[in-house]
């Protein structure tokens, strides 16, 4: 692929999954060969309510979280990423839309450990 265009199987997503007046989270990453899910349908939390939600990868483990508790984990290998499009509040392929409110997005240039995440906003 040519530099600086983007590549469209380099991936990181994070999705809620609702189980009914519930929700987990599933963060998903792909780049080069390697590919991840994070999925814990047993960390289920309430709708209605606002939550930090994170993905963190620091070079050798993929992680994510709600509200500063880890929900899933696994060691991979993503190749860096490069050049490419950011979605929020909806795939890239503009399918799945969030029914929802985003409060703020914040991409940092290191994996931060949960007592450097954002607070949770309160209404």
């Amino acid at each position: 692929m040519p530099s600086g265009v983007p590549d469209p199987t380099s991936v990181v997503r994070s999705e809620i999954r609702v189980a009914g007046d519930q929700w987990y989270l599933d963060s998903y990453g792909h780049s080069g060969e390697a590919q991840q899910a994070l999925i814990n349908r047993e960390a289920l939390h309430r709708l209605g309510a606002w939550y930090h939600v994170a993905a963190v990868y620091d070079g050798a483990e993929f992680r994510n979280y709600v509200n500063g508790v880890q929900q899933g984990s696994a060691r991979v290998r993503f190749a860096p990423q490069k050049a490419g499009r950011t979605s929020i509040g909806v795939r890239i392929n503009r399918v799945d839309y969030f029914k929802g409110a985003i409060h703020l997005a914040r991409f940092t240039r290191r994996a931060l450990p949960p007592s450097e995440f954002l607070p949770v906003p309160s209404r």
